[in-house]
């Protein structure tokens, strides 16, 4: 009996101390990030300031906020050109419309390519948290597309690198980037 109840406590203990994948694979790139911009050469974060910076706060990893969208292709690829943070243009091709719902409530966003920085999609976005909990400026999201399915995981948003140092320009999120709902994941507003 008492082997019993041992073995059962010891695997309750076991179970309650393993964190679900998910939840591991985003608190471990958050770290390497944190350290990253602590240490690293390609650091957003001034130099002066690394020395103390603590890490980014993030809200607590949630996965209701794990999107899978259902994308309506652009017909004809059209070019846009998005506002940055200093007032520059800068070129996008709009891939698709994604269409997902959190916490229930039906949403989409755009899928934007960018046309001089690589292959990467984008997915640039406010919420009702902006200028509040979060950057007033918006965040973004890098899609993962599979033929007409993308996964959005807000749990993985991120701050555009001009709020750590000015001398970066960023791409500003457009009308029609706003979701009318409060998107407590990701990164929260970075404070020195």
């Amino acid at each position: 009996m008492k082997k019993s109840i041992t073995l059962f406590l010891l695997s309750i203990f076991i179970l309650a101390s393993c964190a679900p994948k998910y939840e591991v694979e985003v608190q471990t790139e958050r770290n390497k990030k944190n350290k990253q911009f602590k240490e690293g050469a390609g650091s957003p974060i001034p130099y002066d300031d690394r020395k103390t910076f603590e890490g980014l706060d993030y809200y607590p990893i949630d996965s209701s906020y794990y999107a899978v969208a259902m994308l309506t292709l652009t017909q004809d690829v059209k070019e846009v050109k998005l506002k940055t943070s200093q007032g520059k243009d800068r070129r996008f091709k709009m891939y698709a419309k994604a269409d997902f719902k959190l916490k229930g409530k039906p949403l989409s966003l755009n899928i934007y390519k960018a046309i001089e920085d690589g292959d990467g999609f984008s997915v640039l976005f406010t919420d009702q948290t902006s200028g509040k909990t979060t950057y007033e400026v918006g965040r973004y999201i890098e899609p993962e597309i599979n033929g007409l399915r993308a996964i959005l995981d807000f749990n993985r948003a991120y701050n555009p690198y001009c709020i750590y140092d000015k001398k970066y320009d960023c791409p500003i999120p457009p009308e029609g980037s706003h979701l009318d709902i409060e998107v407590l994941a990701g990164e929260k507003i970075y404070k020195k």
